[in-house]
C-alpha cells in the first residue's frame, strides 16, 4: 500500500460510518461486547478484541457520532491525520488537530466529539507486552515520555497518565506513522514483526517532539494538592535533589515541573532552593548562637566567601550586621 491508497483508505466510508452518518448515533465494533461494567460507572475497552495474538494494533476512529466516554486496558496513541477533533481526557478538554497526537495510559477516561468528514483519528493501540519488548533491558530515562513508559509498564502504580503532542513539521513522526499505517492495513506475513518493531522507534521519536517543545500543550492538569506536595518535599529537603530528579520522583518532565513551580512561586527551581536556604540562614543567626561558619554549613554552603555574598545580596547586610540588627522574619 503507498500514501496515495492509506489516504483513500481513510477518507473512504467503513461499514460503521454508513450507519451512523445516517442515525449520528454510535455503533460499537463488537455489539458492546468488548465493553465491560466498572464499579464507577465508565465503561472498559477490553483488548482482547482488538489484537488477537499481536500486541499492535492499528484502527481509524469511526466519523459522525460521538464516542462516549470509556476507558481501556491497553494503551493508546491517539494520532490526527486530518482535520481536527475535541476529546475530553479525565475530565479535561483536549483539542488535536492536523498531526497532533495524544499518548494514554490505560485506564484514562475519554470521549470524542462527532468527527466530520475531513476529520481523520487513528488510534494506535499498544498492548502493555509491546511497550516492554521495545525496552526489554529497561525502560528509557529522564524526560515526560520515558516516566509515561515507565510508569505504563509498572504493575504497581495507579494508572490515569496522558500526554498531548504537537509535533509540527516534525516529517520523521508523520512518516512513522503513515509507514505504521500501510504495514497493518496491507499486511504480508512480516508486518507484525515489523509493527512491533517500529514501536521503540516511535516513542523515541515522541521524546524528541516532546523535548523541541514544538508548541505541545502542558502536561495534563494536576491532581488535586500534588503541587502542595512538590513543595512540601522541597521545604523539607531543600536542595537535596536536583530538578530532574525532583521531576522523576514525581512523573513530570524536569521542563514542565520547572514551568509549573515558576509559575507557583515566581522563582525558578534554584531561585527557590537558594532564597529557602538564605532565609533559614537568617532564622538560625536571629534564633541561635551559632557562628556564621556553622549557619553557613547547615545550610549547605560550602564557601564561606560564596554565602557572604548571595545572603548579602538577599538581605542587603553582612550574616554578623544582620545578627546585630535582623530584618523582620524573612519571607
Amino acid at each position: 500500500m503507498n500514501r496515495l491508497q492509506l489516504d483513500e483508505l481513510l477518507r473512504g466510508l467503513d461499514a460503521v460510518e454508513r450507519i451512523q452518518i445516517r442515525t449520528r448515533e454510535n455503533v460499537n465494533d463488537f455489539d458492546g461486547g468488548e465493553l465491560t461494567d466498572e464499579p464507577d460507572g465508565i465503561p472498559r475497552m477490553q483488548g482482547k478484541y482488538f489484537f488477537g495474538n499481536d500486541s499492535v494494533s492499528v484502527r481509524k476512529h469511526h466519523r459522525f457520532a460521538a464516542m462516549p466516554v470509556h476507558k481501556h486496558d491497553f494503551i493508546e496513541l491517539n494520532y490526527m491525520y486530518s482535520g481536527s477533533c475535541e476529546q475530553w481526557i479525565d475530565g479535561q478538554r483536549v483539542v488535536l488537530r492536523q498531526g497532533d497526537a495524544c499518548l494514554m495510559d490505560r485506564n484514562v477516561p475519554h470521549g470524542i466529539a462527532p468527527l466530520e468528514e475531513n476529520d481523520i483519528l487513528v488510534n494506535l493501540l499498544l498492548r502493555k507486552e509491546a511497550l516492554a519488548s521495545a525496552f526489554p533491558d529497561r525502560a528509557p530515562k529522564g524526560g515526560a515520555v520515558a516516566s509515561f513508559i515507565s510508569h505504563a509498564l509498572s504493575e504497581r502504580l495507579r494508572h490515569g497518565r496522558y500526554i498531548v503532542f504537537r509535533p509540527g513539521e516534525h516529517a520523521k513522526l508523520h512518516e512513522l506513522m503513515r509507514d505504521m499505517m500501510c504495514e497493518f492495513f496491507d499486511p504480508d506475513d512480516h508486518s507484525s514483526d515489523q509493527l512491533r518493531h517500529y514501536v521503540p522507534i516511535l516513542l523515541i521519536e515522541l521524546m524528541r517532539v516532546y523535548d523541541l517543545d514544538l508548541n505541545y500543550e502542558p502536561e495534563p492538569p494536576l491532581p488535586p494538592g500534588i503541587i502542595g506536595d512538590v513543595l512540601l518535599y522541597m521545604e523539607e529537603n531543600p536542595g537535596n535533589c536536583t530538578l530532574a530528579e525532583l521531576a522523576e520522583l514525581f512523573h513530570f518532565s524536569p521542563k514542565y515541573l520547572g514551568s509549573l513551580l515558576k509559575s507557583r512561586t515566581g522563582l525558578t527551581y534554584t531561585e527557590w532552593v537558594q532564597r529557602h536556604r538564605l532565609n533559614r540562614a537568617a532564622r538560625l543567626l536571629m534564633e541561635t548562637d551559632a557562628n556564621v561558619e556553622e549557619v553557613a554549613r547547615q545550610c549547605g554552603y560550602e564557601s564561606l566567601g560564596f554565602f557572604y555574598r548571595k545572603f548579602k545580596a538577599r538581605f542587603g547586610r553582612t550574616p554578623h550586621d544582620f545578627r546585630s540588627a535582623p530584618l523582620s522574619p524573612p519571607l
